[in-house]
């Protein structure tokens, strides 16, 4: 088993689907795949992006303690994959059957972000960060940011 820092499990209502699709769309390689019967109780997924390679499980909701995310309702997390490219990225994921919900857009200089739900619910953010930005840029846009949040 290969696991990152931050391994994430993400439940999903078909897991053998959203792990093709996570192939497909974020270029995921399928490490393992643990199964019980036909059901997959357990899977790692290797993710290498401008930032690295990271790792993360799906697998199929146990409810009452392991419930997937309803598609188009919120969901209570995000995952965000810094890429080289935030406009082809957004491109394959919505090709490949993701839902858009922020075309590729700069914030300001240096910072280009888009966002996609995935057929299972959950909301991906792809980012393309120069190097020159600073944690000071990234509040001043967010405060900009509410600010027409708070006016509109």
């Amino acid at each position: 088993m290969e696991q990152s820092a931050l391994h994430p499990n993400i439940t999903v209502a078909g897991a053998r689907e959203a792990i093709a699709f996570y192939t497909e769309a974020l270029g995921a390689e399928l490490v393992d795949v643990v199964t019980a019967g036909e059901t997959v109780i357990h899977s790692d997924l290797r993710l290498v992006s401008a930032a690295g390679t990271s790792t993360f499980t799906v697998a199929e909701a146990f409810p009452p303690d392991s419930v997937a995310p309803v598609p188009g309702e919120p969901t209570h997390a995000s995952f965000t994959i810094p890429v080289e490219d935030a406009d082809a990225a957004h491109a394959r994921a919505v090709a490949a059957g993701a839902s858009n919900l922020q075309e590729p857009a700069a914030w300001f200089e240096g910072f280009r972000q888009a966002a996609v739900r995935c057929p299972f619910g959950h909301r991906w953010y792809f980012v393309t960060i120069a190097g020159h930005v600073t944690a000071e840029d990234v509040q001043r846009a967010s405060d900009a940011w509410l600010a027409t949040r708070a006016e509109g």
